[in-house]
């Protein structure tokens, strides 16, 4: 499955650490579309949570 540009910026901040706010703050977002990126990741991917999110996408060689 295809992640948007947004959608791997925000899983490989994710994956340094970064917060919500430290990703929003970041990237130019706001911090509800920031959570809305991981919302739609988990769903499609049916993940379970922004962990199993990170995990998926390194090793999946997205991130």
């Amino acid at each position: 499955m295809e992640l948007t540009e947004r959608e791997v910026d925000v899983l490989r901040l994710m994956a340094d650490g970064w917060c919500t706010a430290e990703i929003a703050g970041g990237l130019g977002y706001s911090e509800r579309t920031v959570k809305n990126a991981l919302s739609s990741v988990t769903s499609r991917l049916k993940l379970r949570n922004r962990a199993h999110a990170v995990a998926y996408a390194l090793r999946a060689g997205i991130i």
